[in-house]
């Protein structure tokens, strides 16, 4: 991985009430980056593929930066003014039985 391979991290800060979000380099979360699920944008694009990233993609991009905040975070998700295509259903998924 190239030195100069940045990460960008949101968050929702509780003590001020603002989403926030830093740039990093990508080599301190690359461990975390490895465990969880990567969502790619635009998602129908084909890996290594040249195509466009769009305005859309972008504003897709943020919405679901801000949703996935927000799915944790009560005071934001009441705040919310954005359009979705579905009503948003903020119940947590019940746990698999075993």
């Amino acid at each position: 991985m190239s030195q100069r391979q940045n990460a960008v991290i949101s968050f929702f800060d509780e003590r001020t009430g603002q989403v926030k979000f830093c740039v990093v380099p990508r080599q301190f979360v690359q461990a975390t980056i490895d465990r969880v699920m990567a969502i790619s944008v635009p998602p129908d694009a084909a890996e290594n593929s040249d195509a466009p990233f769009t305005d859309e993609d972008a504003r897709k991009l943020g919405g679901m930066a801000v949703l996935s905040l927000a799915a944790a975070n009560p005071e934001l998700r009441a705040r919310l003014q954005i359009t979705t295509e579905a009503p948003m259903n903020w119940t947590p998924p019940k746990r698999p039985t075993e």
